[in-house]
């Protein structure tokens, strides 16, 4: 395989991969989504109400509600302050993942698209948390978020920061990373890699 053939074979398979993903809703990022609905309701209580998933989105209920235009206690609110978030803005790792990995037609390669996979989730995971975060920083406005939780929390430039690097990179960067990974150790792709594809070994004998 010549990596012309083999580009063109993952945009062919991104098609029925992403239209399965999309089909799939909050699915294929449930195991990230399960992990951090449990450590957001756990870690921040003060903040957090509850979390729900609707979907394909993360529903955040905060302890907060607006007042007029300001934010107070929910139990003086006129209605509760809640924060949705799309999974799919980190989600698409994994059928452009699927695309490179299957694409490869590598030995083993169920038991290599899993252990990818997983390291998938614990990103996604990642960056659903600082996702909510920023969305906490920035909807409750001030220091309400540090000083509402007994939980330590990063500083807002740090948030800020893992929120870019979260929705920016790790969906792009990450699946490219685990398929150079994966094949590391074919002979065959290393050869693709560098060039040679299919072509026959000319040299004299």
């Amino acid at each position: 395989m010549t990596l012309y053939r083999f580009i063109g074979l993952v945009l062919l398979l991104m098609v029925p991969f992403f239209a399965l993903w999309y089909a799939l809703g909050a699915l294929p990022s449930a195991p990230a989504l399960w992990l951090a609905q449990g450590l957001l309701a756990w870690a921040l209580p003060e903040v957090v109400q509850s979390v729900a998933i609707e979907g394909h989105q993360l529903l955040v209920l905060t302890q907060f509600g607006e007042l007029g235009e300001n934010v107070v206690a929910l139990e003086y609110a006129d209605y509760q302050l809640a924060f949705p978030l799309n999974t799919r803005v980190l989600s698409y790792s994994i059928p452009f993942y699927a695309a490179l990995h299957f694409a490869s037609r590598i030995e083993g390669s169920l038991e290599r698209f899993a252990r990818g996979l997983v390291v998938l989730w614990i990103l996604m995971f990642i960056g659903i948390v600082s996702v909510t975060l920023k969305n906490l920083m920035l909807g409750l406005g001030g220091n309400l978020l540090w000083e509402a939780s007994a939980t330590p929390l990063p500083t807002a430039n740090a948030i800020a920061l893992l929120f870019q690097f979260s929705t920016l990179i790790v969906p792009t960067v990450a699946p490219v990373l685990l398929w150079a990974w994966s094949v590391r150790d074919s002979p065959r792709w290393r050869a693709v890699l560098l060039g040679q594809g299919d072509e026959p070994d000319t040299r004299s004998r």
